[in-house]
């Protein structure tokens, strides 16, 4: 899934569509590495870490950056060693305080140190008495990153069928594993990261805040490290003990349905496509009945294009109202005959090198398809317009990901009574509503806000101005029953 605010549309932009990819796993190493992953590690040591002034990209604020050194594999501690990179953007007022803004990054795979131009915006004045803590999760930007290359560089063909084109996950797993351990890079060993990092600055319990797979890093945060956490903003949240994947097919029906009826009610939208529904459907069905054969962008002839990659090109345009905004005519371009809306933006996203997939592999792969029984998979997917697709997709490439056993209890639902704000908008194709319902359950103390007509991880106005509050007294009480107004559509592109 997922920046925990907009930097960009959608995980398709960023990742090639790449929000939770997932794995069918073999079983039969599974014994050894439950036995390696299960053993009780000390907790992480209190440690020296020097922090030097430095500069981010437009960043006027006082930075201080460093690396903290951590075993890759804690169990062999005079092994390879990772240095987990930290930004410090200090707090305005110049003194020292307990209690960082901490992000949690989602996807899983972005990094957070070159997204601190966006986040010194988005928390405005909190920052003049609160240090933002920026630490790239291991396996993402300045802590060792695992990128993959899927850029077109071998043709379209793959790309116009797959996802994630298995010949290019395989050379990526292999190029990874000669330089990384990849059953190392999991979100226990993030939560063991944090907590070195924290105590080697010397802060106190800290302010988390995650964004759709950064939530459920946060969730295994404060599981592990309850006396560490101040308090927790949840933005579109994902359980630890859903299968993600098998939610897909039914949220982006549901946001795709939301989509027509707005295009219906809106003057410019319905007018030039009143049959917008019908068009889809038969959109649909030309591509069910074969490829169509497509330009592309930089490749001469023609190439086919197929239904799966098109329906998942639908699912991640839907994450948020404002790339959503374009699919009424990109449908009716395709309906007309002209794919190229859709071909051009998948073109024009591919490669994703900021992006480490190696990490969304590792994680995603270990976390959700080893939990998805075919029964499932059926009753979730079936008369759905992405299907089983998705499912498919991320079941052949996570075939090329090592297996790791996660820890006893881990999939079980968290409980905390650390004071949370939960934030979700009821247009988001990326995280259902359920969701937020399903996880709050574990946190008595926790205040939940639904924006209407807000995508994912999407941030406003009155969503900062109750992220003050929480952050400022600590305590989210006066924040139950507290509301958003609905949030304006963008305008829908009808030319």
């Amino acid at each position: 899934m997922s920046r925990s605010a907009p930097r960009h549309r959608s995980l398709l932009d960023v990742a090639i569509g790449a929000l939770q990819l997932l794995i069918v796993m073999t079983i039969s190493c599974a014994g050894v590495a439950a036995a390696k992953h299960s053993q009780v590690l000390p907790s992480p040591q209190a440690e020296a870490m020097e922090l030097a002034p430095c500069k981010l990209p437009d960043v006027a604020q006082a930075v201080r950056c460093g690396a903290l050194r951590v075993p890759e594999n804690p169990q062999h501690p005079a092994g390879r060693q990772l240095a987990i990179g930290v930004a410090v953007v200090a707090s305005s007022d110049g003194q020292k305080h307990p209690d960082p803004i901490v992000v949690l990054m989602g996807g899983p795979g972005e990094d957070a140190i070159s997204a601190a131009a966006l986040y010194v915006q988005q928390f405005g004045t909190l920052l003049h008495d609160h240090d933002l803590l920026l630490v790239d999760e291991r396996g993402t930007g300045r802590s060792g990153a695992l990128p993959c290359n899927f850029a077109w560089t071998d043709g379209p063909a793959a790309h116009l069928r797959d996802l994630f084109p298995p010949a290019a996950v395989k050379q990526c797993a292999r190029q990874l594993r000669e330089r990384a351990d990849l059953t190392q890079y999991d979100y226990p060993r993030f939560a063991d990261d944090l907590e070195r990092v924290r105590r080697a600055l010397g802060y106190g319990p800290m302010n988390l805040l995650g964004g759709s797979y950064g939530t459920r890093a946060e969730q295994v945060y404060l599981r592990a490290y309850p006396q560490s956490v101040r308090s927790a903003y949840f933005g579109s949240v994902v359980p630890v003990d859903a299968a993600t994947p098998l939610a897909m097919a039914r949220t982006a029906d549901a946001v795709l349905q939301q989509l027509f009826n707005a295009c219906a009610d809106d003057g410019a939208c319905h007018a030039a496509f009143p049959n917008l529904p019908e068009e889809f459907r038969q959109v649909a069905a030309r591509l069910e009945a074969g490829p169509v054969n497509v330009p592309v962008p930089g490749h001469p002839g023609s190439w086919p294009l197929y239904r799966g990659r098109v329906a998942e090109w639908v699912r991640t345009q839907l994450y948020r109202p404002g790339s959503a905004a374009v699919l009424p005519w990109a449908i009716h371009r395709a309906y007309l005959g002209d794919w190229s809306p859709i071909v051009d933006d998948m073109a024009s996203g591919a490669g994703g090198s900021d992006f480490s997939f190696g990490l969304f592999f590792a994680i995603t792969c270990n976390e959700d398809i080893p939990f998805m029984s075919q029964q499932d998979i059926a009753s979730q997917t079936q008369g759905s317009f992405l299907g089983d697709h998705r499912i498919r997709e991320q079941q052949a490439a996570c075939k090329y990901w090592p297996r790791t056993a996660l820890p006893p209890g881990y999939r079980k639902a968290v409980h905390s009574s650390v004071p949370a704000l939960f934030v979700t908008g009821d247009a988001d194709g990326g995280t259902p509503l359920w969701y937020t319902r399903h996880v709050v359950e574990g946190f008595p103390n926790a205040a939940v806000v639904v924006v209407h007509d807000q995508g994912h991880t999407e941030w406003n106005d009155c969503v900062a101005g109750m992220y003050r509050r929480l952050i400022e007294s600590g305590s989210a009480n006066e924040l139950q029953g507290s509301r958003c107004a609905p949030v304006p559509r963008p305008p829908f592109k009808t030319r």
